[in-house]
């Protein structure tokens, strides 16, 4: 197995990456950065969204699978004492590969287009300004948006961000995108619709307008641009994550341990 490890740059995931690599080249795998077929992200959420970035053009030949060792861990299955078993698991195959959709992202600004991919979430924000939007569904007007921004999240996104935003928890096993209002203007002269929207896997959602000041984001990252974004089309994209889940995965488990459980 060719593999390399994606670590979070603090002294306690360092120390279990190290545990890890040696325990990995002891059973005679190979470290690989360039072209791995498994990527171990060690920290958390954060870890594992920066480790697909990272690899974003090789996703639909690597496996991700987590160590948790930072405070959220929505994504990682494993702890540092289950080094031996997630060597094992991943050696015996009795793991269970997910693949989940990428969102994608696609900007038109000046005479440019450009494509961009996230896990979580693609925002259009404007931290200085009104962000005033037209929204359409598949070319038909929703509404014309007044406010900071919008948001469109994957279910794998929708407990992060979106969730702060009053959006709805949706269930990973779901393929869908949800459209959520960030900090909207409702008053008698202006009106959106003023809650998230649940959508079809399928569904094409696009924000057009004048946009001098307005921000990208994707996931943990902004777009960089050379002049303003003119329109953000948003959908799912045919690439696709893989995540490694130990057999007992449950994502009603991790939403009782992150959200409710003391």
């Amino acid at each position: 197995m060719q593999f390399q490890i994606f670590c979070r740059d603090d002294d306690n995931s360092c120390r279990i990456a190290t545990k890890l690599e040696n325990a990995l080249l002891a059973r005679n795998h190979s470290l690989n950065e360039k072209h791995p077929d498994i990527v171990v992200f060690v920290g958390g959420d954060g870890t594992f969204l920066r480790a697909v970035n990272h690899y974003i053009n090789q996703i639909d030949h690597i496996s991700f699978v987590g160590i948790h060792a930072g405070t959220l861990g929505f994504f990682c299955d494993y702890e540092e004492e289950d080094i031996d078993l997630l060597i094992k698991n991943i050696e015996d195959k009795n793991i269970i590969a997910h693949a989940y959709h990428l969102l994608e992202a696609q900007v038109n600004y000046g005479k440019e287009v450009k494509s961009f991919y996230g896990v979580n979430e693609i925002r259009l924000e404007d931290p200085f300004h009104t962000l005033i939007a037209d929204v359409h569904i598949d070319g038909k007007l929703l509404e014309r948006f007044r406010g900071n921004g919008l948001i469109v999240t994957s279910s794998l996104g929708s407990s992060g961000y979106n969730r702060s935003l009053g959006g709805a928890l949706v269930s990973t096993e779901m393929e869908m995108v949800q459209l959520t209002e960030i900090a909207t203007i409702q008053n008698n002269a202006f009106r959106s619709l003023g809650s998230s929207l649940i959508l079809p896997k399928n569904t094409e959602i696009s924000f057009s307008g004048n946009f001098p000041d307005a921000i990208v984001g994707i996931d943990h990252m902004s777009a960089t641009l050379m002049s303003p974004v003119e329109k953000l089309i948003v959908k799912l994209s045919s690439k696709k994550v893989n995540i490694y889940h130990q057999n007992n995965h449950s994502y009603f488990e991790v939403l009782r341990k992150t959200f409710i459980k003391d």
